[in-house]
C-alpha cells in the first residue's frame, strides 16, 4: 500500500469518528465541539501532507525531464 492510500484510509478513519461523535444524541454541543477540534486539525495536516508529497513529486519529475533533456 502506497503512502497516499494510507493517508486516505486515515482520513476515511477521521472522518467516521467525526460522524459517530455527530451522531451521538447523548453528547452536548461543548463536548462535540471539543472532540471535533483535534480531527479537524489532524484532517487538516493529513490534507497538507498529501499536498506537500504532490509537489515534492513534480519537483522530481521537472528535476527528471530536465536531466534527460540535458543528456545527463
Amino acid at each position: 500500500m502506497n503512502l497516499e492510500a494510507c493517508l486516505k484510509a486515515y482520513l476515511k478513519e477521521l472522518e467516521d469518528e467525526v460522524m459517530r461523535i455527530l451522531s451521538d444524541p447523548k453528547t452536548d454541543k461543548k463536548t462535540k465541539n471539543l472532540a471535533m477540534k483535534p480531527l479537524s486539525s489532524k484532517k487538516q495536516i493529513v490534507l497538507n501532507t498529501m499536498d506537500a508529497l504532490k509537489m515534492v513529486d513534480k519537483a522530481h519529475e521537472e528535476e527528471m525531464r530536465k536531466a534527460d533533456a540535458s543528456g545527463v
